[in-house]
């Protein structure tokens, strides 16, 4: 958590980090970006099979194209999580999807004609996703890579 709290004193508009109520909830926070995160299908692969997160992994490259160290987190995921903790604890609803309409692809009031999206996974904010966007397969802003 010292990574997240250098982070954050770096960072204008962070006052849902500042305020949340102590260190459990920043963790809480913390730890369900990187659930979250862990989600997306990245380039490269794990380093061990028994490892319990997708990284650190073999085979990833930076925005540079340079290879990232397989013994580490890449400081854009690290930057992620950061990212994704604060909207977390900006809006504790986000990750579900409750209080907003984003889960359903169709809603109908007359009949009721409910549609949910197939997707179960909340997507992520666009700061985010720009900042993992080097390592991420896929999707908004994915590398293309030619033979």
């Amino acid at each position: 958590m010292g990574a997240a709290e250098t982070y954050f004193l770096s960072r204008l508009h962070a006052d849902a980090w500042d305020a949340a109520d102590g260190d459990d909830d920043k963790e809480a926070a913390l730890i369900m970006a990187t659930a979250r995160l862990d989600a997306e299908p990245y380039y490269g692969c794990r380093v061990t099979s028994t490892q319990n997160l997708v990284w650190p992994r073999y085979g990833a490259t930076d925005r540079n194209g340079d290879l990232l160290s397989s013994s580490t987190i890449p400081q854009l995921l690290q930057d992620a999580t950061c990212e994704l903790a604060l909207t977390i604890l900006q809006d504790p609803d986000w990750l579900t999807g409750i209080g907003d309409l984003s889960g359903f692809a169709n809603l109908r009031l007359g009949s009721l004609d409910v549609t949910p999206r197939v997707s179960t996974v909340q997507a992520l904010p666009v700061h985010v996703l720009r900042l993992i966007a080097p390592l991420r397969i896929g999707g908004f802003m994915s590398r293309v890579v030619r033979a």
